[in-house]
């Protein structure tokens, strides 16, 4: 955004806004990617980024911005290097909005999966703590852009995708990541059947890819902190199977009578596998005032949002090959026949533990700790698909 000789950029975070401004011809590239490190850096050291531990540790993070930048320029954004200058110690605060910290933070499932929330522990530990054993979490995260027609075709589906990776290790140690056997990466290779596909691959600077063209293993120095071993993209021809199929009944015949719309979810994932934090928003005709919902079982509830318009239908989790279903009566008095185009499309929002639709796995994660710790490393592999942009039109 751009007012006189003022621009303004921001990134949202944690449910907060990230805002850099400037007087000058700058890169809007340029000054993205600073916020994005930023908020990379106060992650490393504060453990989580929210609200409330921004608020926590506000002396901190002014420290932090004081070392990033000076006068404007950019001189330090890396946590390893800005950690002998920071003196302040870190407040370490408990992440209550989990669905948020996993869309931004990629490490926010923690209290779900690891113990003691390991993982959203700071990077500089008070010196009681420093005995503490080291530790190193890898993050398969996969994010899905889907539109799928009223008639229940198939129209886009795109995957994207990163191997996070969060180290706590000690000693600079080298750690080794070994992918599928048959992956195929870009186009120009032969894939073959159902065998991960991936395109567009980029790899951090810290990864040596010497050994990965033939035994598919990634050698990683990680820097302390969290960040991206690699980025990916699922080619357009690889068969991806959705998770989610919606069949939607709309009776709105008789414009003197409400609306009456049923919506039946049925997810398609395996039967051991199961997804959580499942939400469908609907939105509605503008005239509505109320909502009235029946829906098929517990753990459901259903709102009507009146400032945004539309049906919030949150589900606590659904299994594989599991359906669920809801009819909602929507009041809309003095309704037209026009206002059925103001109905849909319901955009899905969920969270997928222990699967990807691609097939990527980590076959294994080895440490090579060069200094002989007596503290054995702790490693912890998950994998994550989160609907981007999942839409149903009706």
């Amino acid at each position: 955004m751009k007012e006189d000789e003022t621009s303004f950029y921001h990134i949202k975070r944690g449910g907060l806004y990230i805002v850099g401004i400037s007087r000058h011809e700058v890169s809007s590239i340029l000054v993205i990617e600073l916020l994005t490190k930023i908020y990379h850096v106060c992650k490393d050291f504060c453990g989580v980024f929210n609200e409330e531990t921004v608020r926590s540790n506000i002396v901190l993070i002014y420290e932090l911005l004081d070392e990033i930048l000076d006068f404007g320029h950019i001189q330090i954004v890396s946590t390893e290097k800005l950690k002998p200058y920071i003196q302040s110690v870190p407040v370490t605060v408990r992440s209550e909005d989990t669905r948020d910290q996993v869309a931004t933070g990629l490490f926010g499932l923690e209290h779900r999966i690891t113990p003691n929330q390991a993982a959203d522990q700071p990077c500089t530990k008070p010196r009681h703590q420093e005995g503490r054993k080291h530790e190193l979490f890898v993050d398969v995260v996969e994010k899905m852009t889907v539109l799928v027609n009223a008639d229940g075709t198939l129209e886009r589906a795109e995957v994207n995708g990163q191997i996070n990776m969060k180290s706590f290790l000690t000693g600079n140690p080298d750690v080794k990541l070994g992918l599928n056997e048959d992956l195929t990466i870009n186009k120009d290779e032969q894939g073959y059947g159902n065998h991960a596909q991936l395109d567009r691959c980029s790899f951090h600077q810290c990864v040596d890819l010497r050994e990965f063209a033939t035994t598919r293993i990634l050698t990683v120095r990680p820097p302390e902190g969290e960040f991206s071993v690699m980025t990916y993209q699922v080619p357009e021809d690889f068969p991806i199977s959705i998770p989610f199929r919606l069949i939607t009944v709309v009776n709105d015949t008789d414009v003197n009578r409400d609306i009456d719309v049923r919506l039946k979810l049925r997810c398609e994932l395996p039967i051991n596998s199961h997804a959580v934090n499942v939400k469908l928003k609907l939105p509605v005709p503008k005239i509505t005032t109320n909502i009235s919902p029946q829906l098929s079982g517990p753990g459901q509830t259903a709102v009507f949002q009146s400032n945004e318009k539309c049906i919030l239908w949150q589900i606590n989790k659904v299994s594989g090959g599991m359906e669920v279903s809801g009819t909602f009566r929507i009041i809309a008095p003095g309704r037209t026949k026009s206002s059925r185009l103001e109905l849909g499309p319901v955009a899905l929002d969920f969270e997928i533990s222990n699967y990807v639709c691609s097939g990527l796995r980590i076959r294994f994660v080895k440490i090579f700790d060069r200094s002989q710790s007596l503290v054995p490393p702790s490693k912890w592999v998950r994998l994550l698909t989160l609907g981007d942009s999942y839409i149903f039109k009706i």
